[in-house]
């Protein structure tokens, strides 16, 4: 095992015991090397793969600190799309929060992972809207998310305009459009955040993304039976978790 890894495991360890606590501050460079008998090269080895697992934070200036760790917001694994005065809402936990800026709109390539899923050709455009969502209150983002619509369905028409009206681009479909009884489906999974995604979150070092990706089928029209949207929301993987009951088969 290498030094810095050596270094990397006993401040794991003092983290992980209580030594040094949460938000606590970490002893400067020079008293590391002297603790551990090693270079300052190897202190800062040890310090920036324990910053990446999101055990520590640097501050520019300011020392390195224990990265808190803060109680998670529950995501309950619904199974069901519930609706208010503003429209549909797929978990109780998130009904709250609310666009903290316009969305934004733009056309692009579909990315190679959704093409499949819309069952579209490589190079085949998309409408993609951009949220940010969070709390009125605070201006803090709690979540990101990305629809993903077929420029041959959705360009030139509401759906590709910043403002959709009451009961956003769902009720355009169903109401507007005539794409029936909209269905819904959705996965879960987990990446590393992207450089935007981190600063638009506030991650802390090394934290990922949790990431529930949806999509939405039109049941009528000339559309009838496909995917018309894919919408990928994105959450601080530290601050929330999806819960889900277990019933005896």
């Amino acid at each position: 095992m290498a030094r810095w890894q050596e270094v990397a495991d006993a401040l794991r360890a003092a983290i992980t015991s209580g030594a040094f606590p949460p938000g606590s501050k970490i002893p400067k460079e020079e008293e590391l090397e002297e603790r551990y008998g090693v270079s300052r090269t190897t202190i800062r080895r040890a310090v920036a793969a324990l910053a990446a697992e999101g055990l520590l934070s640097p501050v520019r200036k300011g020392g390195t600190y224990v990265q808190p760790h803060p109680a998670r917001r529950p995501v309950t694994l619904d199974t069901q799309v519930h609706r208010d005065e503003l429209g549909y809402y797929f978990s109780a936990a998130v009904q709250e929060l609310r666009a903290l800026q316009p969305p934004t709109v733009t056309i692009g390539p579909c990315p190679p992972d959704l093409l499949t899923v819309l069952a579209l050709e490589p190079g085949a455009e998309v409408i993609i809207r951009d949220r940010v969502m969070g709390d009125p209150a605070t201006g803090k983002a709690a979540q990101l998310a990305t629809s993903y619509l077929p420029a041959d369905l959705a360009a030139d028409t509401i759906l590709a305009e910043a403002d959709t009206g009451q009961g956003g681009i769902y009720d355009r479909m169903e109401r507007d459009l005539g794409w029936g009884r909209l269905e819904w489906a959705g996965r879960i999974s987990a990446r590393a955040a992207t450089p935007e995604e981190v600063r638009l979150l506030g991650l802390a070092p090394g934290v990922p993304v949790l990431c529930v990706t949806r999509t939405t089928t039109a049941t009528d029209g000339s559309v009838r039976g496909r995917v018309v949207e894919v919408n990928v929301t994105r959450r601080d993987a530290s601050l929330w978790e999806v819960g889900y009951p277990i019933a005896r088969a």
